[in-house]
């Protein structure tokens, strides 16, 4: 039986084609038959392989499903799936299986709220968001015309400031089980549902809404669901907040350090700037500007304290401005080590896994990291020794022990950006898949239980990922990227056991720019990726 989600071409027998996908498919098989533990099912999400933001609360960007095994080749036309829904519509969310057995796909810009057919992918309805960052069709088009023509970098930018960049509190998202889409906005989170209950086909309404309390200071940053059922949300202050889902009982805490240190923090950077993690048991991990942080929620209120086993711990820095990563979590079920992994702050940033629960007693502190919980921790040089910079701003994609990072360091950044954080993301977010700025390298990582060591795996040196996060499909053995070549966005696949480009879409200029998402698998082997002011699913025909 081929696998699901797998394109194939008629070849000649035995063509070094033929064999080729021969040893795909044996991949495949073999992927198949040794899947790696999986984070447990939250049985408040909606059931699908992709209800929250990063895939699932463990944030691991990964699914068992298989995606797309094929040759490098231009996409036609008729294989890209594509509508215009305005403003940065950067993921999707699939919802549960509804009383006809389909499902639809939801997804947010800042222009508005989009419900999707999932076999179709045709516009079920859309909902006017309200505000004033409404900019229309032909503004759009025209900066994409800009942004792909041969005028200077100045004017490229200009165009990128007139687009801008979404408040990160719209970003993070989550579909629960009774197919409710939970945003969090500037001040207020909002659910949104059919206008029918249980009627797919029915428009989009707004069921509930809870505004933020003046107490609770900042911008929301990472939602996530624990497996009681509580939305839980964090602030760029340092708040954490559990809202019932009828949103009558809000219990909310402060992380450590939050009023020390948030007076010292760099101009235009957010002391928590990155979603979290949620266990099983209640373990809630985020990162701040200088720690790694273990919350634990009980079922009826937050613990800080060491007893209920919380922590707090640091991890390097020497930027000053913390990591890129919302920190994912690694080993389940039967695996011996339960590790959380982020990308810490310093100039050549290192992967850095941490004991989740107990350290073990015989542990001892490894040469070189400010903290005795840290596990294992090395630098992301992609392969190259010499390296001296490289920081990424996407979480990790993992699979089993293994841990994938990109750099989404540019080449050729104009100096007056270096040390202006909005611009740069500006120029990372717009522009840093022109080939004279795109940034090259992607390198695993791979947790040993027996030895207990972390260890690299292996390093492409030749990849581009200009801004987007990484997903992992075991069943393909592949992990996906957006990906940039020739001044085009592509669709790149790389093989997840030897680290090799397997094939890559390419599918055209600025309009595909993934934009801080990542392509999304869904349980059809087709692929959703970010298409800026749009919505897009690659459909690859035979």
């Amino acid at each position: 039986m081929k696998p699901t989600g797998t394109w194939f071409k008629r070849t000649p027998l035995l063509s070094a084609t033929s064999v080729a996908l021969a040893a795909s498919l044996f991949a495949i098989a073999s992927a198949a038959q040794a899947q790696p533990e999986s984070p447990p099912r939250n049985p408040f999400l909606a059931d699908s392989n992709y209800s929250v933001v990063h895939g699932n609360p463990a944030q691991t960007d990964s699914t068992v499903d298989a995606g797309p095994v094929d040759s490098s080749r231009q996409l036609r036309p008729e294989e890209l799936r594509y509508h215009d829904l305005g403003m940065f519509n950067l993921l999707y969310l699939v919802s549960g299986k509804y009383a006809d057995g389909k499902r639809v796909i939801w997804t947010n810009g800042s222009q508005f709220m989009t419900k999707l057919d999932y076999d179709s992918f045709n516009v079920i309805s859309s909902l006017r968001m309200p505000g004033t960052d409404h900019n229309d069709h032909l503004a759009h088009e025209n900066w994409l015309k800009v942004f792909d023509s041969n005028a200077d970098l100045q004017t490229k930018l200009a165009a990128a400031r007139q687009s801008g960049i979404p408040a990160a509190s719209g970003v993070y998202t989550l579909l629960d089980k009774d197919n409710q889409y939970v945003v969090g906005g500037n001040g207020f989170v909002r659910i949104y549902g059919d206008q029918i209950p249980g009627d797919r086909q029915s428009g989009v309404v707004v069921r509930a809404e809870w505004l933020q309390p003046k107490e609770i200071t900042g911008t929301f940053m990472g939602m996530n669901m624990t497996y009681d059922g509580r939305i839980i949300l964090a602030t760029t202050d340092g708040y954490l907040v559990a809202l019932s889902r009828d949103f009558k009982d809000v219990q909310s805490i402060r992380l450590p350090g939050a009023t020390e240190e948030i007076p010292k923090q760099p101009k235009g950077v957010f002391w928590v700037r990155n979603g979290f993690a949620i266990d099983e048991k209640g373990g809630i991990y985020i990162a701040s500007q200088n720690h790694l942080h273990k919350v634990v929620w009980n079922g009826e209120r937050f613990s800080t304290q060491e007893k209920d086993g919380a922590w707090s711990e640091p991890y390097s820095n020497s930027l000053g401005r913390g990591t890129g990563a919302t920190p994912t979590l690694v080993g389940f079920g039967n695996d011996p080590d339960k590790l959380v992994a982020l990308t810490d702050g310093d100039k050549l940033m290192n992967v850095v896994a941490f004991w989740r629960d107990a350290i073990p007693e015989s542990w001892k502190q490894l040469d070189g990291t400010p903290s005795r919980r840290i596990a294992g921790m090395l630098p992301a040089n992609f392969g190259d020794p010499d390296l001296q910079a490289a920081q990424s701003e996407q979480s990790l994609a993992t699979s089993g022990y293994g841990m994938f990072v990109v750099n989404n360091e540019p080449r050729n950044v104009p100096e007056a950006i270096l040390n202006a954080p909005r611009e740069k993301l500006l120029f990372i977010g717009y522009l840093s898949y022109l080939k004279e700025h795109a940034p090259v390298g992607g390198q695993k990582f791979e947790w040993d239980p027996k030895r207990k060591t972390l260890t690299s795996a292996w390093a492409n040196r030749e990849i581009s990922s200009p801004n987007s996060v990484p997903f992992v499909s075991t069943g393909s053995n592949m992990v996906y990227l957006s990906g940039a070549r020739n001044d085009q966005w592509t669709l790149e696949a790389i093989d997840w056991t030897t680290g090799k480009s397997a094939f890559h879409y390419t599918l055209g200029g600025a309009r595909f720019n993934s934009f801080y998402s990542q392509p999304q698998v869904d349980d059809q082997g087709r692929v959703m990726v970010s298409a800026l002011y749009g919505a897009l699913r690659i459909q690859p025909k035979k």
